[in-house]
This record gives C-alpha cells, sequence and structure tokens, in this order.
C-alpha cells in the first residue's frame, strides 16, 4: 500500500469517526428509547448502516486491508469530537 493510500484512509478514518460521533449525538434520543427492542433495532440498524459505509470506502481504497492503527484512530477522533463537543447532545 502506497504513502497516499495510507494517508487518505488516515485521514478517512479520522473524519469518519468524527461523523459517526456528530450522528450519534444527533440520533441519541432516537437511539435510546425506552423499549428494548425498537433500542437494539435502531442501534444495529445504525451500526450496520455505518460499518457498511466504511468498510465499503476501505474496499475500494485499499482491497478491504484493515490495519490496527485504523482502529485506534477511529477511536481518537470519536473520542476526541464527544470530549470537545459534549453539550451539543440534544436530550430535551
Amino acid at each position: 500500500m502506497s504513502l497516499i493510500i495510507q494517508i487518505q484512509t488516515i485521514a478517512y478514518t479520522f473524519l469518519f469517526g468524527i461523523v459517526i460521533s456528530l450522528l450519534f449525538n444527533l440520533l441519541y434520543k432516537i437511539l435510546f428509547t425506552k423499549k428494548i427492542i425498537i433500542n437494539f433495532i435502531t442501534n444495529f440498524l445504525f451500526m450496520f448502516i455505518m460499518s457498511s459505509l466504511y468498510f465499503y470506502y476501505l474496499l475500494i481504497v485499499n482491497d478491504g486491508v484493515i490495519h490496527i492503527y485504523l482502529l485506534f484512530i477511529f477511536l481518537i477522533s470519536f473520542f476526541l469530537y464527544n470530549r470537545i463537543f459534549r453539550k451539543i447532545r440534544w436530550v430535551g
């Protein structure tokens, strides 16, 4: 894998972590309800759709190769967004 493809993949992973965190915060009220079945279905669909989009991109760019540093970058961007913008969660 060339350096340019690695940089693109790292940048996409970082941005995708931020986007997932943003969508998670925006859809918090829908994803977490008091009904267990609806809660399970919405969370499953959200994660299935988001992970499918991410792996589809990886399949196109670098033949679906997943490196451990991509997981770390994703987690860092997810938690960084939540740490900086934690007051955005509209629960009301």
